[in-house]
């Protein structure tokens, strides 16, 4: 009943939200280079069998973002642990963005766990797991086709396997694919975590439909030896109108 209601709260906050922005990332393990305007704020809720997600961005600055992300963990078998949330806060700043916005480069960089980074002995709740990740968007055959390489590292200080720090090597890499499916984009994505701290080898798949005003994803994940899996997941994403800044007073997209 508790997880029917988280998920279900979820996607009535998303659907109470006027937007006006729209923007290329939703659901996947991967991000890129994309920055809302200042004074925008976003919300991402996704949904699945093991875990449901809640993001909350603000665009405080040009060129920087906060994200609030909560990870509410129905059941989780690689820690034998019950239900439980787990938050994460982290920033992104836009280094270099082509005149298209359709590529370019990021850094994003906090504290908390993601879970698709999230191995049988690591920490799962608290403030003890670090991370940085850089980003790189290239895109090709005239913005048809664009690729997301990201690595990054982690490091947790209270490593339940071992008790001591341990390091990983995060890495993902995101393709999508446009004018295949009318309005949307075929998305196909590679991740892990090498190391100390590792994740198994992974992929997720799936079709993203988009919007000005909506994104909608519906995806499946699973580790390539079939050790783990998120398994078919659902998502949506919003945008607020700019709550200040320069972009406050700007006309909405109708």
């Amino acid at each position: 009943m508790i997880d029917y209601l988280v998920r279900k709260s979820i996607f009535i906050w998303c659907f109470l939200v006027g937007v006006t922005f729209k923007i290329e990332a939703q659901q996947f393990v991967g991000d890129n280079q994309w920055v809302a305007p200042q004074g925008v704020a976003t919300f991402v809720a996704t949904a699945g069998k093991e875990y449901s997600q809640f993001y909350g961005v603000l665009a405080f600055l040009p060129e920087w973002e906060f994200n609030t992300q909560l990870v509410y963990y129905y059941d989780d078998p690689r820690t034998n642990s019950d239900s439980y949330l787990s938050p994460s806060f982290y920033l992104k700043r836009r280094l270099y963005q082509n005149e298209s916005e359709t590529a370019g480069y990021a850094v994003l960089g906090g504290v908390g766990l993601f879970p698709q980074h999230l191995d049988q002995g690591e920490v799962t709740q608290g403030f003890n797991s670090w991370w940085v990740v850089g980003v790189a968007t290239y895109a090709f055959a005239n913005n048809t086709v664009l690729w997301d390489i990201l690595p990054g590292a982690t490091v947790n200080f209270d490593h339940k396997q071992t008790g001591n720090t341990a390091w990983g090597f995060t890495y993902s890499s995101r393709l999508a694919v446009y004018n295949i499916i009318p309005q949307s984009a075929v998305v196909g994505e590679v991740f892990g975590t090498a190391g100390q701290a590792n994740a198994p080898f992974s992929y997720r798949a799936g079709v993203r439909w988009e919007s000005p005003r909506w994104i909608a994803a519906l995806t499946y994940s699973n580790a390539f030896d079939g050790s783990y899996g998120a398994g078919l997941e659902m998502g949506l994403m919003c945008y607020t109108n700019a709550l200040f800044g320069k972009n406050h007073k700007k006309k909405t997209i109708k």
